[in-house]
């Protein structure tokens, strides 16, 4: 009788038998994700020899699978395939178990999908390597960089060096250097450095003696370090082969150094100083330093003090009680428990003491004592700095008297001093102060208010802000403010003042000094006034004399141009052929010298009249008149060359302006877009006005020689800068212009092109 009737469970059973034997970590799920098999080596990967999984759903096993897997899985019951390389499985008891799957479904005779087989792996030990390498290398390559140790080789038989990126920076090379023994060798100044490494090699590959210099190396950006330099050598069948080693930047602990031997030499000249007294005890309170300071203070040697007596020899035991009583307060709240040891406490602690000497007598003292604990925190003894203070009562004496002084000093400087407790609001003024304020009579109490109800009204916002700045930022900057004195008047005051903070950072006190300043102010603002009015008066000046100098270039200039067409003119007439030509050619004469004569009479009358301001000589200027003027000066010019001008002063006609600058303007442009015109064409000028933007603008275009912006734009505008080479070129035909049209509060600017022309716009104020 057949013991599986059926065939596909016989199967199947067969299966689950033959995953189970697996070797490797295998799951075979049907398709509600409930284990049907699962092999010995699943059962340990994952841990669950104590528990039945047959029967049970894999969510159910492992409820740490996330939505994400569960989706995955979903996917494979569908028909496809996960497989994966490597992922971390993060497990409830806070563990990373490593693995790597692959996920497929398995089939019926059917061809329908049964469920799952998972074929896992258990890769959690080579990963925690993997990663405890890649930290390894990574903490390697971090100590590296912050230790400054880079590596190197010497390749014997190729004759071949070479350095890691660090030793590179070392030495400030590009990574491009191709760096050899002969060029390592010139990165030190000195001969002694260089037969040090030459001798260090040579023994290396000859003994195989290790390399352990410190040398001072020049950089290739001339900056000096130190480097400690350590290599060994490396052979292949007893020959020497390559030197291996590393190089270290240690300019910083040498120069820490440096700094630590200045320290020890500044502590070493305090410890022998003889004007105070330095003693150090044990954990146990015992003398072990007496320097030569304690010596002549206290009458002492330090041979009968280190190692035998304590500081107790020459201190008053009734000051030491009260000395441990206040170290119980700072320490232990004040508590009388027998076990406080103030000596276990980190104390630093700043008091006058009674001090005994050998002899018998006694001074006050100034002693400033520090724990001196180790790296636990406890302390290995004590440090005292002793000061002899006895001749702090003459200084006392002496200091009464100064303040006598003092107080006629303010009287003098119209000075008084106060102060305020800010927790308590209490204040209090100096007799000066009061006095200063027009107070008679006796002192009564004051605070806060009685300071700020004297404040001018005008002036409360601005002294009520800067008193509470103050407090938040712990400084009082000086300032000066108008104050009601109690007799009514009105007084400036200059305050001076100090914050005092408590232990805990918190503004508490604010000492200083007050000052009447009314007299000094008044001064002060005389001197400002009458320093402002310098500087108007200066500047009118300056501006006059650049007056002066524009009409000086606009006379050379406008005169020039007049000159100019008289000259062309009458090369014209030279060449007349017959009387009528002549007869024009001599009409045009007489224009251009009626025109020269109204020129240089109207110079002379603006240079008659008082020179100030451009804006003072404005007129009503009509841009058709100007033009015709400027037209009439040019005639000769415009028939020589066959000059085109075309005007369009249809949406702008007129504007108020200084005459003279306008009609310098027009002859300026005109004339430069004439004289700079291109040989193979004629001039064809197109002056054109309009207004944009509530902004009246003017243009000149024309068809010339044009100019390179990019290389001379910076300078187009400059005072004797010319472009061209023509004989009557003299550089100042444009930076007059500029000059004109800024000076009454317009711009000017181009735009050119070589060989097709330059159109200038001007925007006028």
């Amino acid at each position: 009788m057949n013991q599986y009737p059926n065939t596909i469970e016989y199967l199947e059973k067969h299966h689950q038998i033959f995953i189970e034997q697996t070797p490797t970590a295998i799951a075979m799920l049907d398709t509600n994700m409930v284990y049907l098999a699962a092999s010995k080596q699943w059962i340990r990967d994952f841990k669950l020899e104590k528990e039945t999984i047959i029967g049970r759903s894999h969510y159910d096993i492992f409820p740490e699978i996330g939505d994400d897997w569960k989706a995955k899985h979903q996917k494979c019951l569908q028909g496809a395939i996960d497989i994966c390389d490597e992922a971390p499985f993060y497990r409830l008891d806070g563990t990373i178990q490593w693995i790597y799957w692959d996920v497929r479904p398995w089939y019926l005779a059917d061809g329908r999908i049964g469920g799952l087989l998972m074929h896992t792996g258990d890769i959690t030990e080579r990963k925690e390597k993997e990663l405890k390498e890649k930290q390894y290398n990574t903490i390697l390559r971090d100590t590296s960089d912050i230790a400054r140790i880079g590596t190197w080789e010497i390749d014997l038989i190729k004759d071949k060096v070479t350095w890691s990126n660090m030793v590179y920076e070392i030495h400030e090379a590009p990574l491009d250097y191709k760096p050899s023994i002969a060029s390592g060798l010139t990165f030190f100044d000195d001969e002694e450095s260089r037969n040090s490494i030459l001798n260090a090699l040579k023994e290396a590959q000859e003994i195989g003696t290790p390399i352990n210099l410190t040398l001072h190396l020049r950089t290739l950006k001339d900056n000096y370090r130190w480097v400690k330099v350590i290599g060994k050598i490396e052979r292949i069948n007893g020959v020497s082969s390559k030197i291996l080693g590393i190089t270290q930047d240690i300019t910083s602990s040498k120069n820490s150094e440096k700094l630590l031997n200045v320290a020890h030499a500044e502590l070493e000249a305090i410890f022998n100083s003889n004007s105070i007294a330095l003693i150090t005890t044990d954990k146990d309170g015992v003398i072990n330093r007496f320097n030569s300071g304690a010596e002549q203070i206290l009458g002492y040697s330090a041979k009968e003090m280190i190692g035998i007596q304590k500081p107790e020899i020459y201190l008053f035991k009734n000051e030491l009680k009260i000395f441990k009583k206040d170290m119980e307060l700072q320490f232990n709240g004040g508590s009388n428990g027998a076990d406080f040891n103030y000596r276990n406490e980190k104390i630093f602690n700043t008091r006058q003491w009674t001090f005994k000497r050998k002899d018998g007598t006694t001074f006050p003292g100034l002693k400033t004592l520090t724990a001196i604990q180790d790296e636990d925190g406890l302390n290995n003894g004590f440090v005292a700095v002793i000061t002899d203070i006895s001749k702090i009562k003459e200084v006392k004496d002496e200091l009464r008297k100064k303040n006598d002084l003092l107080n006629l000093a303010e009287q003098l400087s119209l000075l008084g001093h106060w102060q305020w407790n800010i927790v308590d609001d209490v204040a209090s003024w100096s007799d000066n102060l009061f006095a200063l304020l027009d107070h008679e009579g006796e002192k009564f109490a004051i605070n806060f208010d009685t300071y700020f109800s004297m404040v001018h009204d005008d002036d409360k916002e601005k002294v009520l802000k800067h008193f509470e700045l103050a407090k938040k930022e712990k400084e009082f900057k000086n300032f000066t403010h108008r104050i009601v004195t109690f007799a009514g008047n009105i007084k400036t005051i200059k305050i001076i003042a100090n914050v005092i903070s408590n232990k805990k950072g918190e503004t508490v006190e604010m000492v200083g000094t007050c000052q009447d300043v009314t007299e000094s102010k008044m001064i002060e603002q005389s001197l400002i006034n009458a320093k402002q009015e310098l500087e108007a008066y200066t500047q009118k000046l300056s501006l006059q004399n650049q007056q002066l100098a524009d009409f000086t270039h606009i006379t050379s200039h406008n005169l020039r141009a007049p000159v100019a067409n008289l000259n062309s003119l009458l090369e014209i007439y030279s060449y007349a052929e017959n009387d009528e030509e002549r007869t024009d050619i001599f009409n045009k004469f007489s224009s251009v010298i009626d025109h020269l004569s109204s020129t240089l009479n109207t110079l002379i009358e603006a240079l008659k009249a008082k020179v100030g301001d451009a804006n003072e000589n404005i007129e009503k200027v009509y841009f058709e008149d100007v033009f015709k003027d400027t037209s009439q000066i040019l005639s000769g010019a415009i028939l020589k060359s066959n000059a085109v001008i075309d005007t369009d002063f249809s949406q702008l006609t007129h504007i108020s302006y200084n005459k003279i600058y306008m009609e310098s303007i027009f002859l300026n442009l005109i004339g430069n877009a004439i004289k700079y015109s291109a040989e193979d064409r004629a001039p064809h000028i197109e002056i054109k006005t309009e207004v944009k933007n509530e902004i009246n603008i003017i243009t000149f275009k024309d068809n010339g020689l044009g100019i390179d912006l990019k290389k001379h734009g910076s300078k187009l505008f400059g005072l004797n800068k010319v472009f061209h080479r023509h004989p009557d070129a003299k550089g100042v035909g444009l930076y007059l212009t500029k000059t004109q049209i800024e000076a009454m509060g317009g711009t000017i600017s181009a735009t050119s092109e070589v060989n097709v022309g330059t159109t200038f716009t001007i925007k006028f104020n």
